[in-house]
């Protein structure tokens, strides 16, 4: 299951605003998770009053069992070589920890939840990535091309507020019918929304709104 937490920013606007980041991103349960992360919008948190976007530098965990992918994500890529030695340390170091912990309990006879040998050969080797480019090109190289990122834009001229509310909850409801994601881009000119998903789920999006004749 993945896992996240509900923080509260501070735009340099003024406005307090609540925004949800995630520890954890299990894709298996929740896969439009992941084309979250390939559209760089996971742990972004954006003002509602002025539009401002912020990326969180919290590190997560990324699972993919099916396509065999486990990483440890630092966000950022310029991080210097000491303060990746140390975020390396420091995971073999809670590794070893738990390890010591489950042996400990054991030898004092407590009841342990192991991990059976033949579900530990199956475990994915736990990479550690630095930088969100880094980890969508481990995910592009493990999907095949009908499951990678595709998207879509839906666009109006209309500065009518009524007008684009309106288009928004009818994209809205196209992205949960295809099980798609969804991105405002508010432009002088233009007001876009991006629907995001796998190239399949696009292709399907795309057949439903083309003319029928």
């Amino acid at each position: 299951m993945s896992r996240s937490t509900t923080r509260t920013f501070t735009c340099p606007c003024g406005e307090v605003f609540t925004s949800q980041l995630y520890e954890y991103v299990n894709v298996a349960q929740h896969p439009q998770l992941r084309y979250t992360v390939l559209v760089g919008l996971l742990n972004v948190s954006t003002c509602p009053a002025c539009g401002r976007r912020a990326a969180s530098a919290c590190p997560f965990i990324y699972s993919d069992p099916t396509h065999n992918l486990l990483a440890y994500v630092h966000p950022r890529c310029d991080v210097p070589e000491e303060a990746r030695n140390l975020v390396l340390e420091k995971l073999r170091s809670v590794y070893t920890d738990a390890i010591t912990l489950q042996e400990q309990q054991e030898e004092n006879g407590e009841r342990v939840a192991r991990i059976p040998p033949s579900q530990a050969k199956e475990l994915p080797p736990l990479q550690v990535v630095f930088g969100l480019d880094q980890l969508s090109e481990l995910i592009n190289a493990a999907l095949d091309p009908e499951e990678r990122l595709g998207r879509i834009a839906l666009s109006t001229h209309s500065r009518n507020e009524a007008e684009r509310g309106q288009f928004v909850d009818i994209a809205r409801k196209l992205a949960s019918e295809m099980e798609c994601g969804i991105e405002v881009e508010d432009l002088p000119d233009e007001y876009i929304v991006w629907l995001y998903g796998s190239r399949r789920q696009i292709g399907a999006l795309m057949r439903e709104l083309a003319p029928r004749g």
